[in-house]
């Protein structure tokens, strides 16, 4: 399969926006090319399109190679510039395991791409067969998310692999949860199937949904076109500081999954105590997912306790769900009160 046969015609075609900067500046110019402010402070430059130093901190602590990589403001934006750049409205399609993380659809629907949904099997695992029977040559993406959110459930090494030997596109995997998880990730399998695409990030396990930090995995095929296709200057300059600054405290970030991790197991065994409250799927990341028969009416009496969890009702294989996120111990402790008392 050749990657660039995947690409809009109009994606080929495009010429990108110049930015020789990084070049200018290790040479020592005065930089007069982009109409800053001189005399302005610290943020008075606009950063590294290409955030080659933020990249090169990855492949110290990932392993991830710097032309294997596209960063992006969030793993939202990876999403979009996916579809953007391999997705031809009115015209391709994508298909999604179902429940999933929405946004997939959200901006397939923006971009006029049709989404096709195979729903999770009773063991919230995805169905091969029924996905791949959902594809035709206009199936561009094929988007996985593992461990899956709402569902907490990781999707096997095994069934990525077969998908991606068997389907003529790219199969997108979404592991924001990743570490949450023992599972290996999907990036250990890149090297035997180009059409691997892995998305990472810097919100959860790294604690910095604030900076908005997503990373894109993928042959450099696939990562060649999305540079192409950013916005330049997409990740600002403080956010590629800070987040070179937090992969240097990885044993830190590891601490406290491990707590988080304990915490998960605690809320788990408390929930499990509570009559008429389900634990749904198996909980790899760090929120569980319950079913609960007036799951309206604990939503509520939990917001009037000043806890808020998100509301998933997702029928027909998830009805009447609650996402709770494992939160500190004193926290955690609060949700499984609340619980118990709820008439």
């Amino acid at each position: 399969m050749e990657i660039d046969n995947l690409v809009r015609s109009n994606v080929k075609r495009l010429q990108p926006y110049s930015c020789e900067r990084e070049d200018y500046k290790r040479q020592g110019f005065s930089l007069l090319d982009a109409n800053e402010n001189p005399y302005g402070g610290i943020y008075r430059r606009y950063p590294d399109p290409l955030q080659q130093e933020l990249k090169q901190c990855l492949r110290e602590v990932k392993g991830f190679a710097p032309e294997r990589l596209t960063i992006g403001n969030g793993s939202d934006e990876l999403i979009d510039l996916l579809l953007r750049t391999f997705c031809s409205p009115r015209e391709d399609n994508i298909i999604t395991i179902s429940p999933t993380y929405p946004m997939y659809g959200i901006y397939a629907q923006v971009n006029e791409v049709e989404i096709r949904e195979s729903l999770l099997d009773k063991d919230l695992m995805p169905v091969l067969e029924d996905i791949l029977g959902r594809a035709d040559k206009h199936t561009k993406l094929i988007f996985l998310c593992t461990p899956n959110n709402p569902t907490g459930n990781t999707i096997p090494l095994d069934t990525i692999c077969r998908l991606a030997s068997r389907f003529q596109g790219l199969v997108v995997v979404d592991e924001a949860y990743i570490d949450f998880t023992d599972s290996p990730s999907a990036t250990s399998i890149q090297d035997r199937y180009p059409n691997i695409v892995v998305l990472q990030t810097l919100s959860k396990a790294w604690g910095a949904a604030g900076l908005r930090v997503g990373v894109c995995i993928a042959d450099p095929a696939v990562t060649g076109w999305l540079n192409k296709v950013k916005a330049p200057y997409n990740l600002n300059s403080f956010a590629q500081e800070c987040a070179k600054a937090l992969l240097q405290e990885q044993d830190k970030v590891q601490a406290q999954v491990k707590e988080i991790l304990r915490e998960r197991e605690r809320l788990l065994e408390g929930l499990r105590q509570i009559p008429d409250l389900r634990i749904m799927g198996k909980p790899e990341a760090n929120f569980i997912l319950v079913q609960h028969g007036r799951y309206r009416e604990l939503y509520q009496y939990l917001l009037d306790n000043r806890v808020a969890v998100r509301l998933r009702d997702m029928p027909p294989l998830l009805p009447g769900c609650l996402r709770i996120t494992v939160g500190k111990r004193e926290e955690n402790d609060k949700v499984i009160r609340l619980c118990q008392t709820f008439q």
